[in-house]
């Protein structure tokens, strides 16, 4: 597998176990902060790659 795709899985699964601790927890806006920042950095990595990169 190619590192770029390696990266964007690694970004999506932690994205979603995040997601499972802030239902557990709805109150942690740090968490909710990280989740964004994950997704944000997760559709940048993306389009820098496959517009940028290729």
């Amino acid at each position: 597998m190619p590192t770029p795709l390696i990266i964007i899985i690694t970004l999506f699964v932690l994205n979603w176990i995040i997601r499972i601790l802030i239902r557990k927890n709805p109150q942690n806006k740090s968490l909710m902060k990280l989740s964004f920042f994950i997704s944000f950095s997760m559709i940048a990595y993306t389009i820098y790659y496959f517009f940028f990169i290729r």
